[in-house]
């Protein structure tokens, strides 16, 4: 089930067009010490605010763009692209005496040549943030959600920005602003502020070297001064902090081979965005974005990520309670099992088997890199995160595959509610993370027995016995 469909969201922001010119490379010009690329095709695709759109429209939404650019080629190459994609296009504008900006890129064998920008970056005219503040009803008109998408280019005025603020404010519709640079006056009293990291340390006036007790100091400071309810920095490889009520959450990347990171944040902030226009809890929201993150950069170039590999397409799930949810509406029994799974070993097959057995769908929460230090100490894990998440997805009795950071799983196990919770018999008679949740929601607590002389930790000491660690 695509919980994403169906909203219509709002989206502002500069648009430009991106064009990628792909060849081969293979001989050195003799005019010049540098590749002659040998052109085999062109693509063009929607970028900054356009690729937004896209991501929007890709998860089966409606988008509705405000923005302009030039009365030009590249300007009528866009309004093909919008069109294609159903975008409501009834309030941008093309003006004679601006420019599309365009970035053009030089590809070989998925490398970047080179890119070169045509651009002039100046402010919109004060003619089209009038035609927004005229047409702002009929703007807003079954919007669930705005978006802010700020690439510096001059379409986000403090003008501008804040008569989309206040009205979304006036109406309780959920805005998230992607920032750039540090005027963040003009994105005063919105929802949501999602700066990636490079961005937070310039505008807190930090450095690279700031604490994760400093992210949230500052955090709380730009909130307070700016009059946001949350703050999200995107975090690369780190993940995405949550920054809310003066306290700090931290959601760990969703590690995948990385291509490219070409608009990776739009399509964290088109994610989240629709997640909270659909009524999603914000962790919820910061689960979606950070897998949708993980599959945009697995591709090449401004990606974006469809219904079917954000929901459906392998077992590793972002989200406890949407899968839940979906999987008890077709009548299916949940059980749940969780651990480090450091090293798979043959005990935890046949563990896996056993417990899949209690029911229809088996699903695994599988313990952070952070979590597994907190629990075991620095030297652990052994196998990292992501190679444990590969490792459990390609065991067939298993259904699906969350990671979650906390030391215990009682959250998640909050957010799925299974009808069985199993765990080692070693565990039989000891306090159990999330035993009291199953048993009042109507679950039970199966104890399995485990196989004897098989466990990482045993399987770790026999190798340094060996000799081999």
């Amino acid at each position: 089930m695509n919980i994403l469909k169906n909203q219509k969201v709002l989206v502002i922001g500069d648009i430009m067009l991106d064009t990628y010119i792909d060849g081969k490379a293979e001989r050195i010009s003799p005019e010049a010490p540098v590749p002659v690329l040998s052109v085999k095709s062109t693509k063009h695709c929607l970028g900054g605010a356009g690729n937004v759109v896209s991501n929007i429209t890709t998860l089966e939404s409606n988008a509705r763009l405000l923005t302009c650019f030039g009365n030009d080629t590249a300007g009528n190459m866009i309004l093909i692209l919008l069109n294609k994609d159903k975008v409501d296009i009834e309030y941008i504008k093309q003006y004679e005496n601006i420019d599309t900006i365009q970035k053009v890129r030089l590809v070989s064998k998925h490398h970047q040549l080179i890119r070169y920008d045509i651009e002039k970056i100046e402010p919109i005219c004060n003619d089209y943030g009038d035609l927004i503040k005229k047409n702002i009803n009929n703007i807003f008109y079954e919007i669930s959600s705005v978006i802010i998408s700020d690439y510096g280019k001059g379409m986000i005025t403090e003008y501008t920005a804040q008569t989309i603020i206040e009205e979304a404010n006036k109406r309780k519709i959920p805005i998230v602003v992607d920032p750039k640079g540090i005027s963040y006056n003009k994105y005063r009293g919105a929802t949501i502020c999602k700066p990636n990291m490079k961005e937070f340390i310039e505008i807190s006036g930090s450095n690279e070297d700031i604490s994760e007790d400093e992210i949230l100091s500052y955090g709380i400071s730009i909130i307070d001064k700016y009059k946001f309810k949350y703050l999200l920095i995107t975090r690369a490889e780190k993940g995405i902090t949550l920054i809310k009520d003066k306290q700090k959450y931290d959601f760990s990347a969703l590690t995948r081979d990385v291509s490219d990171v070409t608009g990776a944040g739009d399509t964290v902030a088109a994610v989240f965005t629709m997640g909270l226009g659909a009524g999603i809890p914000i962790d919820e929201c910061c689960r979606l974005a950070n897998k949708a993150a993980a599959i945009a950069v697995s591709k090449f170039g401004s990606a974006t990520v469809s219904p079917q590999e954000l929901f459906f397409s392998d077992k590793l799930m972002a989200s406890g309670s949407l899968l839940a949810n979906e999987l008890r509406s077709q009548n299916k029994k949940i059980v749940f099992t969780n651990g480090c799974f450091d090293i798979i070993h043959a005990g935890h097959i046949k563990s896996f088997e056993i417990t899949k057995s209690f029911g229809d769908i088996l699903i695994v929460g599988l313990n952070s890199d952070r979590s597994i230090k907190a629990i075991k100490g620095e030297s652990r894990p052994i196998i990292s995160q992501n190679d444990r998440v590969k490792l459990l997805c390609a065991i067939s009795c298993i259904d699906y595959v969350i990671v979650f950071d906390e030391d215990t799983p009682e959250q998640l196990i909050k957010e799925i509610l299974p009808d069985v919770l199993v765990k080692g018999a070693d565990w039989r008679g000891k306090p159990v993370a999330g035993q009291e949740i199953v048993e009042e929601n109507g679950g039970r607590i199966e104890f399995i027995e485990l196989e004897q002389d098989l466990s990482t930790s045993m399987i770790i000491e026999r190798i340094k016995s060996s000799g081999h660690l």
